[in-house]
């Protein structure tokens, strides 16, 4: 299965965003999905969004999997250092480390 872009999607990501991003398309391949990338650094975010400094992208739902089960495998295999959230029409998937004080 193949890793796609919308055809306005541009910029790079942070490296370990982007070995998420290889971890991420894994799971869609084992289910037998297309990953499709619809935002990286590109389009209009809100004023805490990480998308401009390449710490987060946007997936569009799959096409045969639940969309439940499949964010709940990404949040395994991601850890806790990553926040999946569901939006209305996409997966927003952040690197936004909890840093832990004593």
């Amino acid at each position: 299965m193949t890793i796609w872009l919308k055809i306005d999607v541009q910029g790079d990501l942070q490296p370990n965003v982007a070995k998420a991003r290889g971890k991420v398309h894994k799971i869609f391949k084992a289910r037998n999905e297309d990953l499709f990338i619809t935002s990286i650094r590109d389009g209009i975010h809100g004023d805490i969004t990480l998308h401009y400094d390449g710490w987060a992208f946007d997936i569009s739902f799959p096409k045969h999997s639940s969309i439940q089960d499949i964010v709940a495998e990404i949040k395994e295999v991601l850890g806790p250092d990553f926040d999946i959230i569901v939006e209305s029409d996409h997966i927003h998937i952040e690197y936004d480390p909890k840093v832990v004080t004593r």
